[in-house]
């Protein structure tokens, strides 16, 4: 196998400790303090979650250390792939969600600028060898429309599904073009995650009550919101069958997180997570989902076994619901990147 080194945009999902490192950031999600890092690290990390995220999971199936936090300065070594994801990011600029009336916050690294980043760190790292270290890498490209559209669903300009919908051909777009940036600096091998079914997020089912219980699965999902995710992933996924003919050198490959997270639903006692509490917080402060007062504060309600939830916080899984997940996502990129020798059950279950 080809050594990798690999690289990671996205928003909370995959930072690894950016947005703390930020000065004057406040996100209502405090992943500067426990709880948050308590499982496997046993400290915060900047990570939105108990423990490990997906991108973390597939480094470790490509035999690669976690990737750092690009904004982390200790002294950290970025030789095998760097992380420039960070929480709050957008999949747009800045100025479409001003003309479109969706808030965003003062810190927001959209896309765009994260791609910024990168083409910087690659100059100060690689130089004129760039294309080469690039062919010998993995890109992770998300998740991203998760936060473009929980602003648009959520925020002070509350917009309607049908409005919403509108956006998601406009980020489809701006994915597809951050996609071909990536290619053009020498990329070969591009992981592009679609978005987790919003209708089974706590803090989604606390924001949106319906009285009618037909708007519920039968997981206690809310279908209008998961309809409307598989909407995006299914425009996304079109997308990349149309840009993988484009480049047909270039191994594009979708990343499942939604099947993965219905995987779950599915068969939550096989997997040891506690079919009662699927679509509740792990981290909260009461309510019916725990999502009330967020994961913060000293009146925050931590369950004693965070390895039985699948919602840690309401918007941001569990160490265990990421490591489902990324099982489904490794066992399907493995192959398609090349990477045979690495996918086999033995590995995917050292984590």
């Amino acid at each position: 196998m080809v050594k990798m080194e690999a690289t990671k945009f996205g928003d909370s999902l995959a930072d690894a400790g950016n947005v703390i490192r930020i000065p004057g950031a406040v996100t209502s999600a405090q992943a500067w303090g426990l709880p948050y890092g308590e499982t496997f690290f046993h400290k915060p990390t900047g990570r939105f979650t108990d423990g490990r995220i997906i991108t973390d999971y597939i480094a470790s199936a490509l035999n690669l250390p976690f990737v750092n936090a690009y904004l982390d300065k200790s002294g950290v070594s970025f030789s095998q792939g760097a992380n420039f994801a960070v929480a709050g990011a957008t999949a747009m600029n800045n100025s479409f969600l001003v003309e479109k009336g969706i808030g965003f916050i003062k810190f927001n690294v959209p896309l765009p600028s994260q791609l910024e980043w990168f083409k910087s760190h690659l100059q100060s790292t690689c130089g004129s060898k760039c294309a080469r270290t690039l062919r010998n890498s993995l890109i992770v490209l998300g998740e991203f429309g998760g936060v473009d559209y929980w602003n648009a669903f959520a925020g002070a300009g509350t917009k309607s599904e049908p409005e919403v919908r509108t956006y998601v051909p406009l980020i489809i777009d701006g994915i597809m073009s951050a996609i071909k940036d990536v290619i053009q600096l020498g990329s070969t091998r591009i992981l592009v995650p679609g978005v987790l079914p919003f209708g089974c997020l706590s803090t989604y089912l606390t924001r949106f009550p319906d009285t009618n219980p037909d708007a519920y699965d039968q997981f206690g999902c809310l279908k209008s919101y998961n309809k409307f995710a598989m909407y995006h992933n299914t425009e996304l996924k079109k997308a990349l069958e149309n840009l993988q003919c484009e480049f047909p050198r270039v191994k594009i490959v979708y990343g499942d997180y939604y099947g993965g997270f219905r995987f779950i639903f599915r068969y939550a006692n096989w997997l040891g997570f506690n079919p009662n509490t699927l679509v509740s917080a792990c981290c909260g402060s009461g309510g019916r989902y725990n999502t009330d007062g967020g994961c913060t504060g000293t009146s925050t309600n931590v369950c004693p076994n965070p390895s039985q939830y699948v919602n840690w916080d309401g918007l941001h899984l569990t160490d265990e619901a990421y490591h489902r997940i990324s099982d489904v996502v490794i066992n399907n990129m493995l192959p398609k990147f090349g990477c045979c020798g690495l996918g086999n059950s033995s590995v995917l279950s050292s984590y």
